[in-house]
């Protein structure tokens, strides 16, 4: 299992959020020839988040520390 640090997670949960943001405008750019492969890397990035949203949820410690992190 890998650890991670209390103190990177809100970066880690920025981070995600502006990749997501980020390839959501890309997705919709006309400059883009293939749709697909963005809406691929939008799930993994999407599906990566959750992930660390469910596994903050099991330490009550952590999930108070990056409430605000975790409602977005």
């Amino acid at each position: 299992m890998i650890q991670i640090d209390e103190d990177w997670m809100a970066t880690i949960f920025c981070a995600l959020e502006d990749a997501i943001k980020y390839n959501d405008g890309l997705r919709n750019s006309q400059t883009v020839k293939d749709i697909e492969d963005i809406e691929e890397w939008l799930m993994q990035l999407f599906h990566c988040k959750e992930y660390l949203k469910d596994q903050i949820q099991q330490q009550p410690d952590l999930k108070q520390k990056l409430a605000k992190y975790l409602q977005r």
